[in-house]
C-alpha cells in the first residue's frame, strides 16, 4: 500500500513494477488496487504487467525486462517458477556459505525472515550481516563478502537469452534490455549483444536511468536508431536500499527513439 500510495505522490500516470523474476509484488498491486476500488483512495496510476528476468549471454548475467505481457500465460509462469526455483538453490548456498565463514547460525532462515514473502537475494543477506553486526553498511556488505567475485556472490546458471525473449513473447509482452552501461562491457561486446537481441527479436532498451552519462546516452541513442529499437525508461527504485533512487524519477526520453509506450498501447 506504502508503494502505491508513492506512486500517486509522485504523480505517475502509467507505471510497471519490475521485481527481480517474480510477479507476486505485481499481483499484490493488482489486488490491493482492486480492494481499493470504490473507496476515498484516489484512482491509482495504470499499472502495466512487468518483470526483470536473468538470463545468460555469452557467459555474462544479462537483466531483460518483459512489459504488457499476459500474467496469466502459462509460458511466463512456467519460466518464472523455473528461475525461482533457482534463485532458492543459490540463496541456501548464500546461506550456507555465510553460516560457516561468517559463523551465522541458520544465515538461509534468518535471510527470509528479512526479506518476507520473498526469496532472500544478496541486499537481504547483506541486511542480516548489519543486523549481525559483522558490517555497518551494505555497500561494505558488498565489498567484502557479497559483490561480484567475492565468496558470497554464488553464479547461477541462467537461461539463454533466446529462452527469456521467446517467452515473454509468447505471453504477449515486449522485451527490453536493463540498464545496458551496468555489465561493464566494452563498446564493441555491448553492440554484440544488442545486435544479438535484435536477432532474437528483442523490442527495446532500458536507455533513460538514473545517473547515465550524457555521452552513455547519445552513443546509445545512435545505437537504438541504426538497429530500429524503442526506449524505455526506469528509476530503479530499490526502496531504502538505493535511497539516491526515487520511484517514477528518470531523465527525459529521447526525442530521436520511439518508446515502449508505443508498442505497449
Amino acid at each position: 500500500e506504502e508503494l502505491l500510495a508513492l506512486a500517486e505522490k509522485n504523480e505517475l500516470k502509467v507505471w510497471s513494477l519490475t521485481d527481480h523474476d517474480t510477479l507476486a509484488g505485481y499481483d499484490k498491486l493488482v489486488a490491493l488496487q482492486n480492494a481499493l476500488q470504490g473507496s476515498d483512495f484516489a484512482k491509482p496510476p495504470k499499472l502495466i504487467p512487468g518483470v526483470e528476468i536473468s538470463c545468460d549471454w555469452n557467459n555474462t548475467t544479462i537483466h531483460i525486462l518483459g512489459l504488457a505481457f499476459n500474467p496469466r500465460a502459462t509460458s511466463i509462469l512456467t519460466f518464472l517458477s523455473m528461475q525461482q526455483n533457482r534463485r532458492q538453490k543459490r540463496a541456501v548456498n548464500i546461506g550456507q556459505r555465510i553460516q560457516d565463514k561468517l559463523k551465522i547460525s541458520n544465515a538461509y532462515e534468518k535471510a527470509c525472515l528479512v526479506s518476507g514473502d520473498q526469496l532472500p537475494a544478496r541486499p537481504h543477506f547483506a541486511t542480516l550481516l548489519i543486523e549481525s553486526g559483522v558490517v555497518e553498511s551494505h555497500s561494505e556488505a558488498f565489498k567484502k563478502y557479497l559483490g561480484a567475485g567475492k565468496w558470497g556472490d554464488v553464479k547461477l546458471f541462467w537461461p539463454a537469452m533466446a529462452e527469456l525473449v521467446e517467452a515473454v513473447h509468447q505471453a504477449g509482452g515486449i522485451t527490453a534490455v536493463a540498464h545496458p552501461f551496468q555489465y561493464d562491457m566494452t563498446a564493441t561486446k555491448l553492440r554484440g549483444l544488442l545486435d544479438e537481441f535484435c536477432r532474437l527479436g528483442g523490442d527495446a532498451v532500458e536507455l533513460a536511468v538514473p545517473n547515465i552519462s550524457h555521452g552513455h546516452f547519445s552513443w546509445m541513442v545512435d545505437e537504438l536508431v541504426r538497429r530500429k529499437l524503442a526506449q524505455s525508461g526506469g528509476s530503479d527504485f530499490h526502496g531504502t536500499f538505493t535511497p539516491w533512487c526515487q520511484l517514477g524519477f528518470f531523465p527525459q526520453l529521447s526525442d530521436k527513439v520511439p518508446s515502449v509506450a508505443a508498442l505497449v498501447s
